[in-house]
């Protein structure tokens, strides 16, 4: 355990490491005779060498060792900073890199690496240096081919473990003591409510008892005028004291009674403006909190800038461009998750901006621009979003080829008048490109969609902007961190849905009769955009609506707005998005689920997979005719997602579910309620799955409530044991929701729906 912590440690110390060298040795390449950082390089390399053969890392250890003979051979002056010694080292710190995330991976050393990084020592360094390195054994040991692969350039290290500084935990323990303060605070305060409540409650008793006993003695007979007689005021007239009658009396005390309540009330809007006072000191703690969590777990964007320094050099050299890469904004903090997600996406942009954009140098200098091609990534933070453009030099983007292409493709009609914005958003279709093949450097065919899926996965939106001759600016923009998402709730169907406000564009509310069901087309301001209606999309029955209902605008492409109806817009709150999982990563329409402030499940639509899906022209209704009862459905697994998800996927059909966790709890279920189909787990704790199967064979249901197996379980031996014993079919997770609903409706004798 005490071996593993130390490895832990050396991970995230060798981070730091790895930027520092490649970083260096970069700098080392375009400045060759500018040695300033020389011994910063030697330290690292030394420091990396040290801390791997502590943590018994032999192999990393000794190409580390390899690397720091190099700069000290190149410090003490007896080896020149050559193309060659550059491409060593920067080979080398693949080497390294490799190791280390194998290492991460929790996979042994390669150890044959070592011996092919000492081999290629000897064509940089001077013949006794290269022998003082290798030892006679290690020699016999070199291998014929290099066993270091072509350096991949999505190779990153990154640890389990984020430095974080002393300052950032002073202040988090400082706000946890804050919100300790005030969490103690509302607790004491909840006993005022209930002296409160105590107090208003005998007020109110005291009241009930008045009213009731003056009704009773007045219940029957009420006299015109109420006398009475009291011996020890006969004497006294009546202006000489004053008499009271029960009407009188009773006045009295209802006046008491109401200015005790009035009281209580008062010192209970007080409480309650103190109590929401302390309300909104929780919430700004919790933000300033969550601001600094979020801090702590952020990289500076000029770390993944880095990472394509490499990679335009290298596309550069192999496409005869000459190309200038320019970074600012380094210092921006993006979240962590993002970091690790945005590589792809930036990467495929500046592959295109290579391959597309950047012109050959004699054309540059033909067009009076300089032979030298510029490319540019920026980032910088506006409010809670982060900026990152990604910009060229280049030609720009050929408007007219992009629009011979689209209408060559059908996505366009020959003729048909659209703007700039809308063409350029064409680029974002599936699977588009203006080249009629792939290189090496325009990649292989994967577009731009691919890019738009992944940004819109980070709740973030790309855009796009050119200028012929001058070049192009890819714009993303993503939020600051992905731990705590604004969403907007809404209901479609009887179910509530969620989706990140940073993929809406504006909410609006439809007229009913505007709706175009034949175009499916709504108005917007002065002109008119595309529009799906989620129930039609899900097959959900509308509910609530009258002449008016709502509708979330999306803007998929730039350009392309499209508007989603659903029955009701209920809300917006900041919530934690969780992802599906392996066993739902299937369904494409959502994107995850969230828990809700009243502790309700609910699906986080992904609207780019939904509202570019071919939608049925025919919305599917129920059978016309005498209403029918329900088709009931009983799912059985141990595991509360999976019965959740099953259960949405089936409600959106319109059956009626229940659940159970177990075989046995199913057997109570089917002796309460009827049960059309049984879908259950093999694997549940009290009653698997077979012994479900034998007693519903036992109790002679097998044969009229079919079963469906859905399991993690797909060997034949499994199945044929489920078939022996009755089951109907056998579904393995991860499933797909389309087969899932094939299968209910074919073990189903009277489908739902037509």
């Amino acid at each position: 355990m005490a071996e593993k912590g130390l490895r832990d440690f050396f991970l995230a110390e060798a981070e730091e490491h790895l930027v520092v060298l490649e970083k260096g040795f970069l700098e080392l390449e375009k400045n060759p005779s500018e040695l300033s950082g020389i011994q910063e390089l030697f330290r690292a390399a030394h420091s990396l060498k040290g801390s791997a053969a502590l943590v018994k890392l032999d192999t990393t250890s000794k190409v580390a060792h390899n690397l720091e003979d190099v700069l000290e051979s190149i410090r003490d002056g007896n080896t020149s900073v050559t193309g060659p010694v550059i491409d060593w080292l920067l080979h080398t710190l693949d080497a390294i890199k490799l190791l280390i995330s194998e290492i991460t991976l929790g996979n042994p050393e390669i150890i044959e690496i070592a011996a092919e990084v000492e081999e290629s020592l000897k064509e940089i360094l001077p013949g006794e240096e290269t022998a003082k390195s290798i030892s006679v054994k290690e020699k016999k040991a070199v291998p014929e081919k290099r066993q270091v692969p072509r350096r991949r350039e999505d190779i990153e290290v990154l640890s389990n473990y984020v430095r974080v500084h002393v300052d950032n935990i002073e202040q988090m323990m400082n706000l946890v003591g804050e919100l300790t303060i005030l969490k103690n605070y509302l607790l004491s305060e909840t006993g005022g409510i209930l002296d409160l409540k105590d107090e208003i409650d005998y007020a109110g008793s005291r009241l009930i008892k008045e009213i009731d006993d003056f009704s009773s003695k007045y219940a029957y007979s009420i006299p015109d005028k109420i006398t009475y007689v009291d011996a020890l005021l006969e004497d006294f007239r009546e202006l000489e004291f004053d008499r009271y009658d029960e009407l009188n009396l009773f006045t009295h005390k209802l006046h008491e009674i109401m200015d005790d309540i009035t009281e209580a009330l008062k010192d209970s809007a007080n409480f309650l403006v103190r109590f929401s006072d302390h309300i909104r000191m929780i919430d700004r703690i919790n933000m300033e909190m969550r601001e600094t969590i979020s801090r702590s777990r952020m990289v500076e964007a000029g770390r993944l800038f880095q990472r394509f320094t490499r990679t335009i050099r290298d596309l550069a050299h192999r496409s005869d461009k000459k190309v200038r890469f320019i970074v600012s904004g380094t210092e921006t903090r993006i979240d962590r998750v993002i970091f690790e997600r945005l590589f792809d996406p930036l990467l495929h942009i500046i592959r295109n901006a290579i391959s597309h954009g950047i012109e050959d140098p004699e054309e540059r200098v033909s067009k009076g621009k300089s032979k030298v091609g510029r490319i540019s990534l920026a980032a910088r933070r506006e409010g809670n979003s982060v900026v990152i453009d990604v910009k060229d030099d280049g030609r720009g983007i050929d408007l007219g080829a992009v629009y011979r292409k689209a209408v060559r493709l059908g996505i366009l009609q020959k003729g048909e008048r659209l703007t700039k914005v809308r063409l350029l958003g064409i680029l974002f279709s599936p699977g588009f490109t203006t080249l009629e093949e792939t290189d090496i450097t325009s990649g292989r065919g994967v577009g731009l969609d691919v890019v738009r899926e992944t940004i819109a996965e980070m709740n973030g939106r790309i855009t796009v902007a050119t200028s012929e001759g001058k070049g192009t600016i890819f714009r993303i923009r993503l939020p600051l961190t992905l731990i705590i998402v604004n969403t907007v709730r809404f209901t479609a169907g009887g179910i509530e849905f969620v989706v990140p406000s940073s993929l809406i564009q504006e909410l609006i509310e439809v007229d009913v009769l505007e709706y175009d069901t034949e175009a499916e087309t709504v108005p917007l301001r002065e002109t008119r955009v595309e529009a799906k209606d989620l129930c039609k999309l899900l097959r959900l029955n509308p509910e609530g609506r009258g002449s008016k209902t709502h509708a979330i605008v999306f803007n998929l492409m730039p350009g392309n707005q499209v508007a989603l109806l659903v029955d009701e817009i209920t809300g917006q709150e900041e919530t934690v998005i969780k992802p599906l999982g392996k066993f739902l990563e299937g369904m494409k329409y959502y994107s995850g689920v969230s828990i809700s402030a009243g502790g309700r499940l609910m699906p986080v639509l992904n609207p780019v997979a939904l509202l570019e899906q071919p939608v049925e022209t025919e919305f599917l209704q129920p059978e016309i005719g005498e209403p029918e009862r329900k088709q009931n459905i009983l799912i059985v697994d141990d595991s509360l997602s999976i019965r959740k998800f099953v259960s949405i996927i089936l409600q959106q059909k319109g059956y009626m579910v229940y659940t159970a966790s177990n075989g046995m709890e199913a057997l109570a279920v089917i002796d309460e309620h009827p049960v059309d189909l049984i879908i259950t787990d093999l694997e549940m704790p009290v009653m698997h799955g077979y012994e479900l199967l034998r007693e519903l064979r036992r109790k002679g249901l097998s044969e009229t409530i079919p079963v469906v197996i859905l399991t993690s379980r797909g060997s034949e031996k499994h199945k044929e044991k489920a078939a022996s014993l009755g089951a109907k079919e056998y579904l393995v997770k991860p499933f797909e929701e389309a087969l899932l609903l094939e299968t209910v409706r074919g073990q189903l004798k009277t489908p739902q729906f037509r």
